[in-house]
């Protein structure tokens, strides 16, 4: 079995995070959220990230950080969002070019899931297989490719619909067999940005597409609120220093903070906040903020805010 993490996106409600970076490199409590992906999924399986131009470099560099594992780039001829290729046209495309023929674990590389990858992985048999999250929450559910399951079998599926039948929706975790692959390279080409659609596309053809319904911890990183509640949840109210943090003057860090290499903090006060490398704090209030690399930022109050890459701002 290969696995492909799709990574390809330009994340434009993400902006200004997202502007130089892929989403799956965000990070996420302590590292990047593609690293809280591949270290869930064996050391023998050869993963595959599929990619844009933009992001190729950044990728190289972050697959240095994790040597015991198989991963190799592919690069899809795409430099901005009016050209990307959706996410089952990346695949689709792989699958042509590299010619595979193995089973396929597919993954979106902005969730994050808590679930062990290696029971997923055996409750794989001969059918199509995919991951579901009860969402308890018909509203929500509205946002998100919606399965109606019975005895261990998807029967229906919904793409964000008006009025769902069900509050469990699919996760971006999927396993296909060999036997396929030539189905996703058929659809693809009406529906390349269409993921979930594939499993309609199944199911009606008469295929048997499993279900694998699970409880732990699972987010879609798809806004700003999103990440921030992720980030929040995971370092459960600690506070994450890394090398080179120094701390002057009096301050105040409470409800999850994170604290990159080298960041400078004085007299401030930091709430449930992302402060990555580089960065520098002094007399400010920040809460519900992701701060990026090499930011000077002084005398400011802020909620709910993203600071593009080495901002200064003073007040």
């Amino acid at each position: 079995m290969k696995c492909i993490i799709l990574a390809g996106g330009f994340a434009t409600r993400l902006w200004p995070l997202t502007e130089n970076k892929a989403k799956p490199l965000l990070h996420l409590k302590d590292r990047p959220m593609a690293s809280h992906i591949v270290e869930r999924l064996p050391d023998d399986m050869e993963i595959i990230i599929s990619t844009n131009a933009v992001f190729e470099q950044a990728f190289k560099e972050w697959i240095k950080t994790h040597p015991g594992k198989n991963i190799r780039i592919f690069v899809e001829d795409s430099d901005d969002d009016s050209g990307k290729k959706g996410a089952l046209g990346a695949t689709s495309l792989i699958i042509q070019k590299e010619k595979l023929e193995d089973d396929l674990l597919l993954l979106a590389g902005d969730n994050y899931f808590d679930f062990d990858m290696q029971i997923f992985l055996d409750r794989f048999d001969e059918n199509p297989l995919l991951a579901a999250y009860d969402i308890e929450d018909l509203e929500k559910a509205k946002k998100f490719g919606v399965v109606i399951e019975k005895e261990g079998h998807a029967v229906e599926f919904q793409e964000k619909p008006e009025a769902p039948k069900s509050t469990l929706v699919s996760t971006g975790c999927f396993i296909f067999p060999q036997k396929n692959l030539k189905d996703i390279v058929h659809y693809a080409k009406e529906n390349n940005d269409n993921l979930g659609g594939v499993f309609e596309y199944l199911t009606k053809k008469g295929d048997i597409v499993d279900v694998f319904k699970f409880t732990e911890d699972w987010v879609d990183i798809g806004s700003y609120e999103a990440y921030l509640r992720a980030n929040k949840d995971l370092m459960d109210g600690n506070v994450i220093e890394k090398e080179g943090v120094q701390q002057e003057g009096e301050n105040e860090l409470s409800g999850g903070v994170y604290l990159g290499g080298n960041v400078s903090i004085k007299d401030s006060t930091i709430e449930s906040s992302v402060i990555l490398a580089g960065s520098r704090i002094e007399n400010c209030v920040i809460r519900h903020c992701v701060i990026d690399e090499n930011c000077h930022l002084k005398n400011l109050d802020l909620s709910y805010k993203m600071i593009r890459q080495g901002s200064h701002i003073e007040k």
